[in-house]
């Protein structure tokens, strides 16, 4: 049986929740605003072609960890150099 938990707990909670998974055998199915967003489960549940799809995707992407980093560090350059920013409350 999985167990619903939302977002922010799984944030909070991540490392738990992956240890659960891997000696316990556990589900989760993650929410966001009362919505299911994922499913978490051991990768002995997914299909072998499921796993080597995953697999594959992540291969793609072989410098997304560099390009995502890079996209911050523009954005915080950007955040600084700023000379005003209006805040609308």
């Amino acid at each position: 049986m999985s167990q619903v938990i939302t977002l922010t707990e799984a944030k909070a909670k991540f490392s738990e929740i992956i240890n659960r998974i891997i000696y316990k055998k556990e589900k989760f199915v993650i929410t966001k605003k009362g919505k299911k967003v994922a499913v978490v489960v051991p990768p002995e549940e997914l299909k072998e072609d499921e796993q080597e799809g995953l697999i594959k995707a992540v291969g793609a992407l072989p410098n997304m960890d560099e390009t995502i980093d890079q996209m911050v560090e523009s954005i915080y350059k950007a955040r600084i150099e700023e000379k005003s920013r209006e805040v609308n409350l």
